[in-house]
């Protein structure tokens, strides 16, 4: 909670949190998996999250890291008079239950993690092995950076499913992203989010890429990105 304090204090634009429920049903601010309500007892409800944020003009983007409780993620954001313009879901949330019920997208911005686009292209465009099937599951970082090395080949794909779910934003990891993939998504009217730029010399990079389709950062270092953003809209806007 001290960092959602923090977080208003500085003027970020939102704060994103990692979401999980916990044995008994509480939704909780965790990135890892517990096993026991008591594990989940030092982690704060997202429902207290929501109570302080509800007051001020901030949003929330949260990382989804179990599917199958969007709902009730959903539901509780409502409750708390967080909508579209205020919520905003990444992590796990799937092409597969997006394309399922398109009402998702109206009760919140989502910002498609990368990962799961691929995923979903990977098994939707012919046979596979077992093997590559059974590494996909445990691990789809792996055949995350193998597209990534040849992002210009998925490109069409990667738009078409994209604007086929209402998606305008795909969130990647910084590390992984050149200037080829803002340059390609821009051209197809696509933003890029961005997690977790902490390093000043990565954001200048990625700023020196584009400035006009990064819809996001997210930054434990809120003040180094509204100093460096701001830099480099003010170098864009002088005349050439």
């Amino acid at each position: 909670m001290e960092s959602v304090r923090r977080a208003i204090e500085l003027g970020a634009d939102a704060v994103e949190v990692d979401v999980r429920m916990d044995p008994a049903g509480v939704l909780r601010i965790s990135h890892d998996k517990r096993l026991s309500v008591s594990e989940y007892a030092a982690h704060q409800s997202l429902e207290s999250v929501f109570a302080l944020l509800g007051p001020t003009s901030l949003s929330i983007n949260c990382d989804v890291k179990e599917r199958e409780h969007l709902y009730e993620l959903l539901g509780l954001a409502k409750r708390y008079g967080f909508d579209k313009s205020r919520l905003i879901l990444s992590g796990s949330v799937s092409p597969e239950q997006v394309s399922y019920d398109p009402g998702i997208a109206d009760r919140a911005t989502l910002f498609m993690n990368i990962e799961e686009l691929f995923k979903y292209l990977y098994l939707h465009k012919g046979p596979f092995s077992m093997g590559d099937f059974s590494r996909l599951m445990t691990d789809p970082w792996a055949f995350t950076r193998t597209y990534m090395k040849h992002f210009e080949d998925h490109v069409p794909s990667v738009v078409e499913l994209a604007l086929h779910l209402g998606i305008k934003v795909i969130n990647f990891p910084y590390h992984n992203l050149g200037k080829e993939h803002f340059t390609a998504l821009q051209a197809a009217g696509l933003s890029v989010s961005v997690w977790t730029v902490d390093d000043r010399d990565a954001l200048d990079r990625m700023l020196s890429f584009s400035v006009s389709n990064l819809e996001n950062v997210t930054t434990r270092q809120v003040t180094m990105v509204q100093s460096l953003l701001q830099t480099h809209q003010t170098v864009l806007s002088q005349p050439s």
